[in-house]
């Protein structure tokens, strides 16, 4: 069987990675992927599918257009099945078609279950003195969130915001936590005088 992507809420995407079965026994499904963005799998949203399919005794249309209703929070390989919209291959008999959902890359954020994990370059100054960072969120409405960083940064430490992850498909409300790691950036060099006021300054732990 064929398939196209259309221009749905998510736009085009996927490709083949079954095909139909034959012989006397069961009817391997046709299977695709879906690509879906993180705003995707945040938001949620629906994508129309197009498909072409042999019949042999059905009557029905040669191409089919699917809806998979991706949920809020949905994750990589999740599964959607279409019983018996796929090619005839035996008389009366059509096969499955299934989509998986895949994740896409995105710029800013990685997923690690339900927590949404962010990574942001400092200066040495900030990671000793405080600051704030603003993150742009999956939201539909590109929501900013202010992030105030009032502790001293390491080389290993990470600022947690609770809540601020992906949502759970499974429980209404319930998301997980937005992780945010640094790199500091040391300057590439210093005056002997600035040396000399550091040394006067920081304390020798």
């Amino acid at each position: 069987m064929g398939f196209g992507g259309m221009g749905g809420m998510g736009g085009p995407m996927g490709g083949m990675m079954g095909g139909m079965g034959g012989g006397g026994g069961a009817a391997r499904p046709a299977v695709f992927n879906v690509s879906c963005t993180l705003e995707n799998l945040y938001n949620g949203t629906t994508k129309k599918m197009k498909v072409k399919r042999k019949s042999i005794t059905l009557k029905r249309d040669e191409e089919a257009v699917l809806e998979v209703v991706v949920k809020p929070g949905w994750k990589a390989g999740t599964k959607v099945t279409f019983p018996g919209e796929g090619d005839e291959v035996q008389s009366g008999k059509a096969q499955d078609v299934i989509f998986i959902i895949r994740e896409a890359k995105h710029a800013v954020f990685t997923r690690e279950g339900s927590n949404l994990l962010v990574h942001r370059r400092i200066p040495l100054v900030d990671a000793l003195t405080g600051f704030k960072i603003d993150v742009l969120t999956l939201d539909a409405t590109e929501r900013i969130l202010r992030i105030n960083v009032k502790d001293m940064v390491t080389p290993n430490y990470s600022k947690v915001v609770k809540g601020e992850g992906m949502p759970s498909s499974k429980q209404a409300g319930l998301k997980g936590d937005l992780i945010v790691t640094f790199e500091i950036v040391y300057p590439s060099a210093l005056s002997d005088d600035t040396k000399e006021q550091l040394k006067k300054i920081l304390p020798r732990c």
